[in-house]
């Protein structure tokens, strides 16, 4: 008898359409939960010989020491979530088990017949490999490296699982761990803040470097102001290179207003001179710079109601807090909700989107930002280190996290057992041991139907997203000190 290569079962994986749809199924009609729903992933693998790269959504829990994956791919095929047709497979799509030799058994597979036509590793370096055989068409088998820290992730999936299981939640909760007429003349040079390694905000250099040209499908911006996110920093620190590395010398920036002085070949909704506003890749060619040149679908009109200034204030906080209110939380009317950082730009759209979905709305701060919530028309205003004025206040049916780390994680205890989470810091904080709630991790996507939708709102209903500071591009040191130091109660903006 031939010792099998494949060992038992730990993990069952279907594609989905509608990962919401499937996650309330196994919730209130298998009663498998809570859930750790991871929100815009990358899967990047070698597929059949060639590398791809797939936007995806997936969803685990834990049931009885199998987890169980839930998986909805948003790009196209081919790969192992499509079918010949190049059409999303939907249902069980492969059985998974543990090893600790994946060389080794993915040696002893192969030599039994298996094809092993996919492979990769995932942010923590855990390996994979997905093998079928033409003599069981249809079935998938994988095998997943055995490493620290997926074995720290399956204990706290099974803590987790264990309290779901005691009756501490009830149904219908999920855990989600929810970047060119052709331009005329010749591209001349510009100004733009250059990195040449991760360090301190000391380690910008002002450079002259060539104007980008736009290409087929992009609009060329010359930018009136770009705005600086805690992701910029971050990235500077070094502290995503894990994830997402910079390729040096480097240009930060992802929110951008200006105006079009180009377009490339097959642009038709954008001209030259329009007024525009856009959240582009912030670590590849980004907005610290005169001009920017992205993809034209990464950027909508502004109204006639916003200034430019204004508008480079407004992208990726406003999709981040409207998203995750409106897709990770989708809170009922009535609802009672805490949404930690209402200070800052992803805070305050998050509090304005809980306010037009009809939920009561408590801002969480730390002391120093409470004159930047102060024209909010929240319910109240908490520090969020008085655990004394939490517990008062709660248990809140929603808790919508900016803020992450150890903040967001002592704040599960004051979330109903069957409420929602969902956070946008990267990397996520981390649910208690005990915790039962729903965990969104929410990684914003570009929704420019939303964008315009909001910055139309901010005149209609009397709103604003301030900006706290606006600095000339020389000064981006400075810009990012102002953010390390927090609490500057509105963005900081570069101007070239």
């Amino acid at each position: 008898m031939i010792a099998a290569w494949l060992g038992p079962i730990k993990q069952i994986s279907y594609t989905t359409d509608n990962l919401e749809r499937q996650v309330q199924f196994w919730e209130t009609q298998v009663g498998v939960g809570p859930w750790s729903i991871y929100r815009g992933l990358t899967l990047n693998m070698t597929y059949e010989s060639r590398a791809i790269s797939l936007p995806f959504h997936v969803a685990l829990s834990l049931h009885q020491g199998t987890v169980i994956e839930l998986i909805q791919v948003l790009g196209n095929g081919p790969s192992p979530f499509h079918d010949a047709l190049n059409r999303p497979i939907i249902g069980l799509q492969r059985l998974a088990s543990l090893t600790g030799d994946i060389d080794a058994d993915t040696k002893s597979a192969v030599e039994r017949g298996m094809e092993a036509f996919a492979s990769g590793a995932d942010a923590t370096g855990q390996r994979y490999v997905y093998f079928r055989s033409p003599a069981a068409p249809g079935v998938i088998l994988e095998l997943l490296e055995c490493t620290s820290a997926f074995g720290d992730f399956l204990q706290r999936l099974d803590d987790r699982s264990r309290a779901y299981a005691q009756g501490m939640a009830h149904a219908g909760q999920a855990e989600i761990l929810s970047s060119h007429g052709s331009p005329s003349g010749k591209p001349g040079s510009m100004k733009a803040a250059q990195l040449h390694d991760y360090g301190s905000p000391d380690s910008f250099h002002i450079e002259d470097v060539l104007e980008p040209t736009p290409g087929p499908g992009e609009i060329r911006v010359k930018v009136a102001a770009a705005a600086v996110n805690p992701v910029d920093v971050k990235a500077r620190r070094g502290y995503l290179k894990e994830w997402m590395p910079l390729f040096f010398p480097a240009r930060l920036g992802g929110d951008v207003a200006g105006v079009v002085d180009a377009v490339g070949q097959g642009v038709a909704h954008f001209r030259v001179g329009d007024r525009v506003m856009g959240m582009i890749n912030p670590m590849a060619n980004g907005a610290y710079a005169e001009k920017v040149v992205s993809l034209a679908g990464a950027f909508v009109p502004i109204p006639d109601t916003l200034d430019l200034i204004a508008a480079a204030a407004v992208p990726t906080g406003v999709l981040t807090g409207t998203q995750l209110i409106e897709q990770a939380i989708n809170p009922k009317p009535g609802s009672k909700g805490l949404v930690t950082g209402a200070g800052g730009s992803t805070g305050r759209a998050a509090v304005l989107a809980a306010l037009d979905a009809g939920a009561i709305v408590y801002a969480g701060i730390r002391a120093s930002s409470r004159a930047a919530v102060k024209d909010l028309p929240v319910a109240g205003v908490i520090d969020l280190s008085d655990a004394h004025a939490l517990a008062a206040v709660g248990p809140f049916d929603f808790l919508a996290d900016t803020v992450g780390g150890e903040t967001a994680e002592h704040l599960f205890v004051h979330v109903k057992p069957d409420g929602v989470v969902a956070s946008t810091a990267f990397p996520p904080p981390n649910p208690p041991p005990d915790s039962t709630q729903r965990f969104t991790s929410l990684i914003v996507r570009f929704d420019g139907p939303r964008l315009e939708r909001f910055a139309r709102e901010l005149a209609t209903k009397n709103r604003e997203m301030p900006v706290a500071h606006r600095l000339p591009l020389s000064e981006v040191a400075k810009a990012h000190e102002l953010m390390e130091r927090g609490g500057v109660g509105g963005k900081v903006v570069l101007i070239p």
